[in-house]
C-alpha cells in the first residue's frame, strides 16, 4: 500500500516531466514520416506561406525588426503588400528558425513545436472541461491526430491554417466559461481570438460562428445574463483593440481596392456530396480535393452519440454542434441562405477543424464512460492504445498521399527558389492581371516598349525600390508597381504626387537624362493610429495581467 501511494505521489510530482516526454515523442510520431526523408511537401499553398516567412527572413536580417508590408524580395519581388491582407506575426518564430536552421529543418522543427503545442492547449482546456486530467490528455491525443489536421498541414499546404488548431481550443473554452461557468475565465477567449486574428482572417469568421453557437449553452442554466453579457462586451471590446493593429489596415486596403481578386466559391458548390464526404471519411482519402473527418473522428462521433443520454446537459449540447458542423460541410446544408456572410470561407470544409475539435472533446468523455473502471495503469494503456492507433492512422495516411503523384515536394535545394517566387494574385485586382507578367520582370523599359528607356540598375531594400533609369526625353511613365494606399514614389529626391492608370499601374514622371526613382511604402495615417491603439492595448493587458498575479500571489500566501 505505502509502495503504490509513493509511486502515486512520484508520477503526480513529477507530471510535467512525463507530459512533456510524452508530448514530445507523438509530435515526433506525427511529423516522422512526414519529414524523415528531408522534404517538405507543398501541397495546395504551402509555397505561398513560406514566401511569407522569407519576406519576414529578408526582413529581420537587413537590421529592420518590424515586419515590412510589401514584398520586395519574395513573391517575384513586384511588391505585393502581403502583410496588409495576411497577418505575419505568427510566423516571426519560423522565420527566426529559418535564419538558424534554414530551409526544410526550420520548416520541420516548426511544425514539431507546433504540434507540442497543440497537444499541450487542448489538454489544458480538456482538463479543465472534462474535469480530469486523464480525459484531457486523452482529447489532446485524438484532437492532434485528427485527419483534418494532417490534411491541412501536408494535402492543402494550409500552413496557417493549421496553426489555427493551437488557437480553437482556446476559444471554445473561453466561451463555454462566458455562457455557463466562471465569466472571469472569459479572458481565454480573448487569447484565442486575438492569436487567430493576427494568424489567419478566415479563421476568425469561422471561430465567430464557434463563438455564437456556442453561446447558446447559457440557456441551459440562464444565470447572471447581465454579467455575461457585460463581460462578452468587455471579451469582443479587448479582441478588437488587441487586432487593431492589423484589422484597421485590412480594412483601409480592403475600402480602397473594392474590386479584389480573392478566389470566390459558391459555398452551395464547394460543399461536398453527403455520401462523398462520408466515403472519403471511412477510408482516410488523402487528396485535398477529398477532404474529410476521417475514419477515428467518425467512429468517435458515433460512439458518443450511442453515449447520448450517459452525457451531461452541456456535452450534448456541444455534441448537437459537432453534428451541426459536419452537416455545414455538406450540400445538405442550405449554404445559398448564407453566401453573402459566410463567402469569404471559400470552402465549407474548413468547418472540419471546429467539428473535430468538439468531437475529441465529448469523445474523450465517451471512451471513458465505455470504460467506467480504469485504474491508473488502465488509463495508460488506454492512452498508448489511442495514441497507437492515431500513429498507425497517420502512417497509413502518408502512405496514400506518398503514393498519389499529386503529393509534390521540395528539398533543401529547392527550397530558397520555391519560397521566393509565388505567382499568388489573391490580393490584385481584376484589371491588372494582364500586366503581371510584365510587373515580374521589374523593369521600367518592358513596362514602357518603345519609350526610348534604358535601366542602368535596380536595387531593393525593406519596403523600398530603387531605380536608375536613363530617359531620351522627359515624359510620364509607367512603373512596375502597382497602386496600393500607402505606395510613394519619388524622382531624383522629390516626390511626386501619386499617379495610376486604369489598370492600377504606378506611373511617374521623369526627366531626360538619368533619373534616380525611389518607390517605397510609408504607412498610412490608419495604420500608424492603429498600430499605436494596439501596442497601448498590449501594454494595458500586460500591466493587468501581472498585477493579478500578484494579487493571486499574495492571497495564496495568506491563506497558507
Amino acid at each position: 500500500m505505502k509502495n503504490h501511494q509513493a509511486a502515486t505521489a512520484g508520477l503526480t510530482r513529477y507530471r510535467w516531466l512525463w507530459e512533456l516526454a510524452l508530448f514530445s515523442v507523438l509530435s515526433v510520431f506525427w511529423l516522422f514520416l512526414w519529414a524523415s526523408q528531408g522534404k517538405i511537401y507543398t501541397g495546395d499553398d504551402l509555397s505561398f506561406h513560406l514566401n511569407r516567412v522569407q519576406g519576414l527572413v529578408a526582413q529581420l536580417t537587413s537590421g529592420h525588426w518590424g515586419l515590412g508590408h510589401i514584398a520586395t524580395t519574395t513573391f517575384s519581388g513586384w511588391g505585393y503588400p502581403i502583410n496588409l491582407f495576411y497577418p505575419a506575426y505568427t510566423l516571426v518564430p519560423l522565420a527566426v528558425l529559418q535564419i538558424v536552421l534554414g530551409g526544410v529543418r526550420a520548416y520541420t522543427v516548426f511544425l514539431f513545436l507546433i504540434t507540442l503545442l497543440t497537444l499541450y492547449v487542448t489538454r489544458f482546456v480538456g482538463q479543465r472541461l472534462l474535469g480530469s486530467y486523464f480525459q484531457g490528455v486523452l482529447m489532446a491525443i485524438l484532437y492532434s491526430f485528427s485527419q483534418y489536421r494532417i490534411l491541412d498541414f501536408f494535402a492543402r499546404g494550409a500552413l496557417a491554417e493549421g496553426m489555427v488548431f493551437a488557437c480553437l481550443p482556446l476559444v471554445l473554452y473561453g466561451t463555454y466559461e462566458l455562457a455557463i461557468g466562471d465569466v472571469r475565465h472569459g479572458v481565454w477567449l480573448v487569447v484565442g481570438m486575438t492569436l487567430i486574428a493576427l494568424t489567419h482572417v478566415v479563421s476568425l469568421l469561422l471561430a465567430a460562428v464557434l463563438v455564437l453557437l456556442t453561446l447558446g449553452i447559457f440557456f441551459l442554466q440562464r444565470t447572471a445574463l447581465k454579467r455575461r453579457l457585460g463581460a462578452l462586451v468587455l471579451v469582443v471590446g479587448a479582441t478588437v483593440l488587441l487586432t487593431l493593429t492589423f484589422l484597421a489596415p485590412l480594412v483601409e486596403q480592403l475600402h480602397a481596392l473594392s474590386g479584389l481578386s480573392i478566389l470566390q466559391f459558391k459555398l452551395s458548390q464547394s460543399a461536398m456530396s453527403m455520401g462523398d464526404f462520408l466515403l472519403n471519411s471511412a477510408v482516410n482519402q488523402m487528396g485535398s480535393g477529398q477532404i474529410n473527418l476521417g475514419w477515428l473522428m467518425l467512429m468517435l462521433l458515433l460512439l458518443s452519440l450511442v453515449m447520448w443520454r450517459e452525457l451531461t446537459p452541456a456535452l450534448r449540447y456541444l455534441l448537437g454542434l459537432a453534428v451541426v458542423f459536419v452537416w455545414m460541410v455538406t450540400n445538405w446544408f442550405p449554404w445559398s441562405l448564407f453566401q453573402g456572410v459566410l463567402g469569404m470561407i471559400q470552402f465549407p470544409s474548413r468547418f472540419l477543424a471546429i467539428a473535430s475539435l468538439l468531437i475529441a472533446l465529448v469523445g474523450a468523455r465517451a471512451l471513458t464512460l465505455v470504460l467506467p473502471r480504469l485504474t491508473r495503469r488502465g488509463q495508460g494503456g488506454l492512452l498508448m492504445v489511442v495514441a497507437a492507433f492515431g500513429i498507425i492512422l497517420s502512417t497509413t495516411s502518408f502512405l496514400a498521399f506518398y503514393q498519389n503523384p499529386y503529393g509534390n515536394a521540395i528539398t533543401q535545394a529547392d527550397y530558397h527558389r520555391v519560397a521566393t517566387t509565388s505567382d499568388s494574385t489573391d490580393y490584385v485586382r481584376p484589371q491588372s492581371l494582364d500586366a503581371m507578367p510584365a510587373l515580374r520582370t521589374h523593369s521600367v523599359a518592358v513596362m514602357n516598349p518603345g519609350a526610348g528607356l534604358h535601366q542602368l540598375s535596380r536595387r531593393v531594400g525593406p519596403d523600398r525600390f530603387t531605380y536608375l533609369v536613363h530617359s531620351r526625353r522627359a515624359q510620364t511613365v509607367k512603373l512596375p508597381h502597382l497602386y496600393y494606399p500607402g505606395y510613394q514614389v519619388a524622382v531624383n529626391g522629390h516626390q511626386q504626387r501619386l499617379q495610376w492608370n486604369h489598370m492600377a499601374i504606378l506611373r511617374s514622371r521623369l526627366s531626360a537624362g538619368t533619373n534616380r526613382l525611389q518607390v517605397t511604402y510609408q504607412p498610412t495615417r490608419i495604420q500608424r493610429v492603429s498600430a499605436w491603439i494596439s501596442a497601448l492595448a498590449w501594454l494595458g493587458a500586460g500591466v493587468g495581467l501581472t498585477v493579478r498575479w500578484v494579487i493571486a500571489r499574495r492571497n495564496h500566501r495568506f491563506t497558507k
